[in-house]
């Protein structure tokens, strides 16, 4: 498996190789879809069968022939995904991928230390310098133009010129400021104060707020506006072990080892049925559940990979980290 960081319960891999024998599960990492991404445009073949690309990702890995088809017949609890997350843009006629989760890309403060009010993008740029060195952001760029573009008013998918361009001085102005990007450890800095405000998912983050010591942590979508993203199943085109493969993906849609899925990770199924076995606080929480109302306030992601402009602004907000 070529997978983010600690985004599978331990406790169902252990079952699947018990269920079906398997004797060695490797689980290699990347820290964004970009790094995925050049991987595999770099020749990586033959070294895994399953990877967790963002949706937006998917039809560029399947023109590029990084992933195949899925062999439905061999995974039929894929039947078991809701309707609303089937026949989407990316995948229209649902052969490519299998939903994995979604959530949410949003601001998380410990209100311990952080007394300004941070309700918006807005907001979190304009506070920022007096957390100078306190602030953590996920390393991925479709995620982290989201607070500028959202915070200006504009679609988080702009490939206006522009538009970016004022991103760009949005993010150069937060970049001497921010402690790290981090996308697999941005919980443990925000569970030590090492980092009071961050721009992050709600994976790690939500279980910080049932912690005595953590207990004003707060993770909230801001009123401007945010992504909702899905994170997706593949199988990659030249898989070792593509029965394993199939067998691992019917496995992890079993309502059951769905909802374990949610309960560890702290994102949301693609599955009502799994819903039944999920803890119903975390069913009620609209952080990780959310209401109608205020998904009417997300956006989805778009493929921006081809945006040289971005990706040129994302390398030079990168150079900049703690640049003060």
């Amino acid at each position: 498996m070529y997978n983010w960081g600690d985004y599978v319960d331990p406790d169902n891999m252990k079952a699947f190789q018990a269920e079906f024998g398997v004797e060695k599960f490797t689980y290699d990492t990347f820290a964004s879809n970009d790094e995925m991404m050049a991987k595999f445009q770099g020749g990586a073949t033959g070294q895994w069968d399953i990877s967790a690309p963002t949706a937006n990702f998917v039809p560029a890995m399947r023109d590029q022939g990084f992933i195949q088809k899925l062999d439905l017949a061999h995974i039929p609890n894929a039947a078991l995904i809701d309707d609303t997350f089937k026949k989407q843009w990316w995948d229209p006629t649902d052969e490519w991928q299998l939903p994995k989760d979604w959530g949410t890309t949003g601001i998380t403060l410990r209100t311990k230390y952080v007394k300004d009010e941070v309700k918006t993008w807005k907001q979190f740029f304009e506070v920022a310098p007096k957390y100078s060195g306190k602030i953590v952001v996920v390393d991925s760029p479709d995620d982290v133009f989201v607070a500028p573009l959202k915070a200006l008013g504009y679609s988080l998918n702009s490939v206006d010129e522009t538009e970016l361009g004022q991103a760009r001085e949005l993010l150069l102005g937060l970049a001497p400021h921010v402690l790290a990007l981090d996308s697999d450890q941005y919980n443990t800095k925000i569970e030590t104060a090492e980092a009071v405000m961050g721009l992050t998912w709600t994976g790690g983050i939500l279980e910080l707020r049932d912690k005595p010591k953590t207990a004003d942590v707060v993770y909230l979508i801001p009123d401007d506006g945010t992504v909702f993203w899905m994170d997706t199943w593949v199988v990659l085109a030249d898989a070792p072990h593509p029965n394993a493969a199939n067998a691992f993906l019917n496995f992890i849609m079993e309502p059951h080892h769905q909802a374990k899925e949610t309960m560890t990770n702290q994102y949301a199924t693609c599955s009502t049925a799994a819903q039944a076995f999920v803890d119903p606080k975390m069913l009620a929480d609209p952080a990780l559940f959310v209401p109608a109302d205020v998904q009417a306030k997300l956006e989805g992601q778009k493929d921006n990979s081809g945006s040289q402009l971005r990706a040129q602004i994302y390398e030079e907000f990168k150079s900049k980290i703690g640049q003060g």
